[in-house]
This record gives structure tokens, sequence and C-alpha cells, in this order.
């Protein structure tokens, strides 16, 4: 591994900055005693239980149930991958230990002597105390050897995550430099926006198509749901957090009396039409968190670039069965703007290659941002827009509140060169520590190709 290492070390530098393996869950998903327990995974010559899995399972869902309080249920799971994420950081764990074991990577008495006793929970008159590590044991009900196991477990593991990582960091200035320019260079981009509007009058509607689709929608078809709302907007100025908001306006449901001690401004929006919400707030998806909001109850906060809004139901209406002549306009409507946004997309499609669409120029705007004044913020997945070279075009259109944008770069700035002597040893530090983050996820990857793992879901 260790060859691997050397050979594969400036491959990887270059690489994307990926998160830290999450290595201090060691203890909390507990030690797999192995025996006669049912096994859901097995990783190289590890084996998970069942009993393990569910305890880690069963930590991480009482972590987000306090979070999300009675917003958690079963889709919110499977947007959070709850079971895919508690798999995958066991497996890494193994991963990792078994790494250890053939780096020969050990735990020695004295080490383990001195982590215990720099515990703050296991001390008394500023030295370790045997009976407070005892007291601590049989308060959590801990068996002393698989605690012991435990944590010998996580000191191993850091000690071959620090090795992985240190042998991974090969920082040469030129490549500390290509990293200083992303984050501290700006770029200005020419952006071709298409939007569907302009083809509504260019599409026709089939009478025949109406007609079927009126005859399958008839007796489901309704007006508008209408909603009064009111909401709060919170942003870097505001100086709350907006998951603290959000906690505390759960337990009082006065959003004016919260706004009041805050200095905040409440917005009250009246009584209006679903789609005139969601005309408002383009970016915010208001469908989405919008249908399971009742009457009084307080959305979660609600992020849109660098701020948050946290809305509040004072009250809503039920759309109401529409008469034939309205369910006709309603199905005439959406075929059309579904057609219409067809053709937007098309043209956009053909705007990464060809001229098209409405031009605007962002200006110059830091490369490290990931918010496009006008538009919004960019989806997570786009984020290489900000590192187009000049006269480089996107490689597909971005579709954002009903609207597609192709997006070129037609000029850059780079850092200051003076600024970037100042603070070059220090950048090369952090660049070091990313650089070791991004090293340690390549090398995991490596692992999991040459350590047979495999994990049985129908048992789990």
């Amino acid at each position: 591994m260790l060859r691997f290492m050397r050979k594969h070390a400036s491959r990887w530098l270059l690489g994307a900055i990926l998160g830290v393996i999450i290595v201090v869950f060691v203890f909390t998903f507990g030690f797999n005693k192995g025996g006669s327990e049912k096994t859901v995974a097995w990783v190289g010559p590890y084996k998970i239980s069942a009993i393990e899995y569910y305890r880690a399972y069963t930590r991480m869902e009482n972590y987000y149930r306090m979070m999300y309080k009675d917003k958690f249920d079963e889709e919110t799971k499977d947007q959070l991958k709850l079971k895919e994420t508690v798999m995958n950081q066991l497996v890494d764990k193994y991963l990792l230990l078994k790494e250890a074991g053939d780096m020969g990577v050990r735990v020695s008495d004295d080490e383990f002597t001195a982590h215990l006793s720099a515990i703050e929970a296991f001390r008394r008159n500023g030295s370790f105390s045997k009976q407070a590590y005892e007291a601590f044991l049989r308060a959590n009900n801990l068996d002393p050897k698989t605690f012991e196991e435990s944590e010998k477990q996580a000191m191993v593991i850091e000690k071959v995550v620090r090795i992985i990582k240190d042998n991974g960091v090969g920082v040469d200035e030129k490549d500390a430099y290509a990293s200083y320019v992303k984050e501290r260079g700006q770029i200005r981009l020419s952006v071709a926006v298409f939007d569907p509007a302009d083809f509504r009058d260019k599409v026709s509607v089939d009478e025949k198509e109406l007609e079927s689709l009126y005859e399958k929608e008839k007796g489901v078809l309704r007006s508008e749901n209408r909603y009064h709302l009111r909401y709060i907007l919170i942003d870097e100025k505001s100086g709350v957090r907006d998951d603290q908001a959000y906690m505390e306006l759960l337990k009082s449901r006065d959003m004016a009396a919260f706004a009041r001690s805050k200095g905040l401004e409440v917005v009250d929006l009246g009584m209006v039409n679903e789609s005139e919400l969601t005309a408002r707030f383009a970016g915010l998806k208001v469908r989405d968190w919008l249908k399971g909001l009742g009457k009084g109850e307080i959305s979660l906060p609600v992020r849109e670039g660098d701020r948050s809004f946290i809305f509040q139901t004072v009250d809503r209406e039920e759309g109401r069965p529409l008469d034939r002549g309205e369910a006709l306009k309603l199905i005439r409507a959406r075929i059309t703007d579904e057609k219409a946004k067809v053709a937007a997309r098309v043209k956009a499609m053909d705007g990464v290659t060809q001229k098209g669409g409405k031009l605007q120029d962002t200006g110059f705007l830091p490369r490290k941002g990931m918010t496009v004044p006008g538009i919004g913020q960019i989806p997570g997945e786009h984020a290489a827009i900000f590192a187009l070279s000049v006269g480089q075009t996107y490689g597909k259109p971005v579709e954002m509140g009903g609207k597609y944008y192709v997006f070129s770069c037609v000029d850059e700035r780079l850092p200051d060169k003076g600024q970037w002597e100042k603070e070059k040893e220090a950048y090369k530090r952090v660049y070091a520590a990313l650089a070791g983050d991004a090293y340690l996820t390549a090398v995991k990857e490596e692992l999991k190709k040459s350590i047979k793992i495999r994990i049985d879901w129908a048992e789990i």
C-alpha cells in the first residue's frame, strides 16, 4: 500500500478535495465481538454483526430525529440515505483496521494508559482515577474489555489515517498556487438564457390530446390551493443561526414575537395561490415543503445561497373541483408549458455549441462562490462552471427556476501576486491538509478494490 501511495500521490493531489472519512464514530459503533451473532457484512477478515449495525443506525437515527423533530419521517430517511451512510462508515472502519494490521500499526500499553489518563471523565484531582473510570463504565452499561477494545481501535485508526495523509502530502508551489487561483481568483461569465415563456406562443396543443386528458383527469382536477403565509429572512447580517431560529419557533409558534426579539422583520404575504408562491420564490422548491405544512406550522429553514427563509402557515384553502371549461383551460395551459419547456431545453442544448438565447454578463465573480447575481445559487453538481478557463463553455445547460442557462467564461482575474507571496507559506500548509484528506479518500477507494467486501442488504 505504501508503494501505491508513493506511486500515485501527485495524481491524487491534483484531484478534487473530498470529505474526510469519519473515524470518530468508532466508539459509537462499538466493538464487533463476532461469535454466533448474525452477520450483515464482511470486510476482509472482519465481520459486521447485525447488533453492531443496528446500534450504529439507532445512534444516527436518534441524532437526526432530534434535529428534524416531527419532520423526521420515512421520506426524510430515504433522502438522508441513513442505511447506506451507516454501512459505509462501518466498512470504512474495518478497511482501515485491515490496512493498519497489514502495516503493523499497533497501540502500546503505555500509549493506551496515556490516552485514558487524558480523558477528563476519568480524572479526579488532576490525575487518572480508577474509581471514576469504573463508575463511568457502570453508568453507561459498558463492559470494560469491550470499551477498551473500541478505544484501541479508534487509536489505531487515528494512527493509520495520519500515516496515509502524511504519505499523500507532497505539495509543490505550482499545485498550491493553482488551488489559490481557484479560491481567490475571479471569473466573468456570459450567460445565455432560454426561458420557456418565450416559446409558449410557438407550440401548439392537439385537441384530441386535450380531450383525452380531460376524460382521464376530470374526476381529480381541482383549482389551486391557496395559502396565507408569513416568513422571516435570515442572512449573514442577521446575527441569527437558522437552525436555532427554527428550534425556537417550533416551541413558541409566535413568529412576530421571535422576530421582535431578534430585530428581524416578518413579511406577511396574505392569501395567495400556490402558483404565485412558486413564481415568487422560484429557487426555493416551494411545492416540496409546502404540501406538508399544516395551519400554524413552521417550515424547516429553506436555504437559498447565503440566506434562509422560515415560513409559517397562517391559513390554507384546499382547491375546489373544476367545471369542464376551467378544466380544459388548465390542461391546455399545462400541455403548453410542458411543450414550451421541452423547446427551451432543446434550444439550450444547441446553445452549448452555438450562439443563441438572451445573453447576460455576470461581471466578475469569485471563483470560490456559487451564486450568480440575478440567477441564484448554482447547484453543487455544476460547481465546475466556476473553474472554466477563458473561452470555455460549460458542457450542458443548467436548469434553475424553470429556465435554462448556458455558461461561458469570457474573462478572469488572477489573485494579486504580492498577496500570494505574503500568504504563500500559510496557504501551502492549508493546501497540504486538504490534499491529505483527498489522498485518504483515494486510498480508501483503492482498498475497496483490493479487499473483499460483501454486504447482505437483505438481512438489514
